[in-house]
């Protein structure tokens, strides 16, 4: 790991947070241990401060990867704190009208928990401290799918996402085996150089080759992605909304950053040389039944937490697509000399900047969907949202807009999201997988409109339950408003993930040379990504 502890300060934030919040958890006085809820705000804010800084630290070193590991500490603060404000005073047990008079610190300390997993993981440069962050990620999450609700569904989502997940980490710890019998090393650079060398001989070995796709395997339990889908919807129905709402974020931003790390080791490529090389068709074979069975399964469910399961899965294809395209190097030329430059039609890019908008969408539909409450806890059947629109026009309208760009139209971030995934298939020379992205975004919006149809169209079939508090509409709006807005003025979030992908692109050209705090980097800094406005 890298041992500059100035690269870890967000992390370390919400580590101390973490910490702070579960012993506030133990005070006796219920304003004390309402604090936690303020303290984790605190905390995920000043990480994403500091976050800010990092591409200083980075550049400053010559770290190559800094604008990944830069988005993604950015990321995990940013969606962390509207996920914070969605678990206001989460509703205890099954009556929607009792909040959470215990105020469980012990929650929003194992949320603070996984979403520093999430930040580290870009930064890391040894398989153990990979699997590290993963399980850090991963642990918090089975408990809270167990304790977020009072009721045997909830207990029952748990015991299967726990055991799941253990098999997943089971999988890709094995891989990490083979790549170190490979190897003979876990550091990053190490497992890379064997890797050119292997190349250079025109022979990978077989050893390298079932370490690799086995750690792809377990890391796709992650993401949802087919085969290892099927327990997405059993545990989003089962746990509470606040912690579905989490689920559809922090394990799949989890599991794309740790793929893309571990597709850097071998240079995005199985052959090493061969222009007919297997990942990128695996990938993209993976992506095109990920997205169809999600959205085909989706059309068949009532229950609204289902039905974003598999929108989930469906999403995980959308980013999947960009993986398999790989990080394309697009060039510009500047004062006669070509020069490396930022472009969304690198897969890495658009995959980055999916799961960016991605994350907006379903923060935002989900805190409209707690503000709603159904008869056992938040809003979770069609007959739930009926007739929304009628009586809280604003609500609906959030949760409308998520829908829209979720669906991928015009002015919302899905819209570029869906676009950028096509541009880069097409730059990757895959027209027949853009035809398929555009033909599932038309089987998915048969069931969002479905739930936009319910709210605008039906009456309400009871009295609505509402959990009136402002840290829920604050998340709602906020979210809705960063949707339109990254969807009408996207070169924030552009610039970021798509010097990403150049970063990697670079990291792939470039022997990684992990900056060390206690001595002077050797290679020479890597040329730093150009602004788009300069493409």
């Amino acid at each position: 790991m890298n041992t500059d502890l100035n690269q870890l300060t967000p992390e370390i934030i919400m580590l101390v947070g973490a910490g702070l919040v579960a012993l506030m958890g133990l005070a006796r006085q219920d304003a004390v241990r309402q604090g936690g809820q303020w303290v984790t705000l605190g905390a995920l804010a000043l990480a994403f401060i500091s976050g800010l800084s990092l591409c200083d630290v980075g550049d400053k070193q010559g770290w190559t990867l800094w604008p990944l590991a830069t988005y993604d500490t950015l990321l995990s603060a940013g969606i962390g704190i509207l996920l914070v404000l969605s678990s206001w005073d989460m509703p205890f047990e099954n009556d929607p009208s009792r909040t959470d008079k215990p105020y469980r610190c012990e929650f929003f300390a194992l949320l603070l928990c996984s979403l520093a997993g999430v930040s580290m993981i870009a930064k890391v440069d040894n398989l153990i401290w990979l699997f590290l962050a993963l399980e850090l990620t991963s642990i918090p999450t089975y408990i809270m799918v167990a304790i977020g609700r009072g009721n045997p569904g909830a207990h029952e989502a748990g015991v299967k996402y726990f055991f799941l997940g253990a098999l997943s980490a089971a999988i890709y710890l094995f891989g990490f085996s083979y790549l170190y019998g490979f190897a003979g090393s876990t550091d990053f650079s190490v497992i890379k150089t064997m890797f050119q060398t292997a190349s250079s001989g025109g022979h990978i070995s077989y050893i390298a080759l079932i370490g690799l796709l086995t750690v792809a395997v377990g890391i796709s339990f992650k993401i949802a992605a087919f085969p290892l889908h099927y327990y997405a919807p059993d545990v989003y129905q089962g746990a509470a909304a606040p912690v579905t709402s989490f689920l559809s974020f922090a394990p799949k931003a989890a599991g794309f950053f740790a793929l893309i790390m571990v597709f850097n080791l071998n240079s995005w490529t199985l052959t090493m040389g061969n222009p007919v090389d297997p990942l990128s068709d695996i990938l993209l074979l993976l992506a095109a039944m990920t997205m169809t069975l999600g959205n085909v399964l989706a059309l068949l469910q009532r229950d609204i937490k289902r039905i974003m399961a598999y929108s989930s899965i469906a999403h995980s294809g959308y980013m999947l697509v960009g993986l398999g395209i790989g990080p394309i190097i697009a060039t510009s030329i500047v004062n006669g000399v070509p020069q490396s430059v930022s472009s969304p039609a690198n897969g890495i890019s658009a995959a980055l900047f999916y799961l960016g908008g991605y994350s907006l969408m379903t923060t935002g539909f989900f805190a409209v969907l707690i503000y709603f409450q159904g008869t056992l806890g938040a809003a979770e059947d069609l007959d739930d949202i009926a007739g929304i629109a009628a009586e809280h026009p604003l609500a609906a309208a959030c949760m409308t807009v998520c829908l829209l760009s979720l669906i991928g139209m015009p002015f919302t971030v899905g819209f570029l999201g869906k676009l950028f995934i096509v541009q880069a298939a097409l730059a990757g020379g895959h027209p027949l997988m853009a035809v398929i992205v555009v033909l599932n975004a038309a089987i998915a919006a048969a069931y969002y409109l479905r739930m936009i149809a319910v709210m605008y169209l039906r009456d309400a079939w009871a009295p609505f339950s509402l959990r009136n508090i402002w840290a829920l509409k604050t998340a709602a709006v906020l979210a809705t408003g960063l949707v339109v807005i990254f969807g009408l003025f996207p070169s924030l979030l552009l610039n970021m993930s798509a010097n990403s992908g150049l970063a990697v692109g670079n990291y792939l050209q470039n022997n990684y040379q992990p900056p060390m705090a206690d001595k002077p980097v050797k290679s020479a800094a890597p040329t730093k990504p150009l602004a788009l406005s300069e493409n």
